[in-house]
């Protein structure tokens, strides 16, 4: 179920973070100040907020980009 959250409610593991390119970061951002569209983020929900399980550079980006809202997917 697609659904739009504010991104705060949105946590991602700090330790994959580690791994994220920050090139392709950049390039999304780039990508959503033009107004190209990304499948939502797929997360779980764990009570009052959501985990990242795929999606972790458009979410960067889209902090980058000062989102307040954004589009996820939430998956069992």
């Amino acid at each position: 179920m697609i659904q739009y959250v504010q991104i705060e409610d949105v946590h991602v593991n700090t330790k994959k973070l580690n791994k994220l390119s920050a090139a392709k970061i950049r390039q999304y951002a780039r990508q959503y100040d033009a107004g190209d569209e990304f499948p939502p983020i797929q997360v779980l929900a764990n009570g009052t907020f959501y985990v990242i399980r795929d999606g972790r550079h458009r979410y960067q980006a889209q902090l980058a980009c000062n989102y307040r809202m954004i589009a996820v997917e939430v998956i069992n």
